[in-house]
């Protein structure tokens, strides 16, 4: 479970996080963090899968200032968004769906903004 990101100047350099495990509760499967299993790595790019929802259209899709289709999904093309360097994929893209199709679509844009990072 991802507790923290840290870095500076808007820039991501490390994740930290832990182990949970689940459990049947009273309210279904629970979450629960396995104590002693804290843990930190590098990073320099977090992606955020957020499940069954539709895309919001505040926050980073206005603030970015991002182009939408009739539907309110961000429109892409080879996985980048209107804004040069922003890259989408998954329930961004496409509206709510299965998450095979994110994890599929989140390689591909990955890939793509790959190429474009080693084009500069």
């Amino acid at each position: 479970m991802t507790k923290e990101l840290t870095g500076s100047g808007g820039h991501v350099s490390e994740l930290r996080g832990c182990e949970v495990e689940w459990n049947e509760g009273p309210r279904g499967w629970e979450m629960k963090e396995r104590p002693g299993t804290e843990f930190a790595i590098p990073a320099d790019l977090v992606l955020l899968a957020m499940g069954f929802l539709h895309v919001a259209r505040g926050g980073l899709i206005e603030g970015l200032d991002l182009e939408l289709d009739r539907r309110g999904n961000v429109v892409v093309e080879r996985w980048m968004t209107s804004r040069a360097g922003i890259f989408a994929a998954g329930d961004t893209v496409r509206g709510a769906s299965l998450v095979v199709h994110a994890i599929n679509e989140g390689r591909l844009a990955a890939a793509a903004a790959d190429r474009w990072l080693q084009a500069r």
